[in-house]
């Protein structure tokens, strides 16, 4: 079943076809959410605010649009309000800190996507795991982000050039 008909069926009130519409799309919203907020516990808070709006506002969806492009923009709105509102909050890096998190080591992948998120802006880092991680084309990132083809494959690829050229210089 398509994402356009599955928002049909829950702006009719029709709950059911949530679950499928969430495993549709929640690599998508957690790797939006992580680009804007960059801390794994608060792009997952931010997830749930996201589909819970969307239960909410189902009925406000129209069909026939994008809703994907519609998710992720609810998704980046409550991240970055997650974002501001905790502005003066001091954060503690986890790598930094492993006892304080009950972790004494850490896999590479996850170290992987530290860099990412520390290196990239928003843009590089939400293409980037939508494209390796989620195995979206650059042609859907473009429509669920609203932008070109070609800037998506250009930022892909700067994104790619600086987490190589970062990864030469610690080597």
């Amino acid at each position: 079943m398509t994402l356009d008909e599955l928002m049909k069926k829950l702006s009719s009130g029709d709950e059911s076809a949530f679950e499928q519409f969430y495993s549709q799309t929640r690599k998508t919203v957690y790797y939006i959410a992580l680009s804007v907020v960059k801390e794994r516990a608060l792009a997952e808070d931010v997830m749930q605010n996201a589909y819970l709006c969307v239960l909410k506002n189902s009925a406000q969806y129209r069909s026939g649009t994008n809703p994907l492009a519609w998710l992720a923009r609810i998704t980046r709105n409550e991240a970055l309000k997650v974002r501001h509102n905790r502005a003066r909050v001091s954060y503690m890096d986890e790598k930094q800190n492993l006892h304080v998190f009950g972790t004494q080591q850490t896999d590479d992948y996850k170290l992987l996507i530290d860099c990412a998120k520390k290196l990239l802006d928003e843009d590089e880092f939400v293409i980037l795991m939508l494209i390796t991680a989620s195995g979206y084309k650059r042609w859907e990132i473009a429509e669920i982000l609203d932008m070109p083809t070609s800037t998506v494959t250009w930022k892909f690829t700067q994104a790619v050039k600086k987490l190589r050229d970062a990864l030469n210089e610690n080597v």
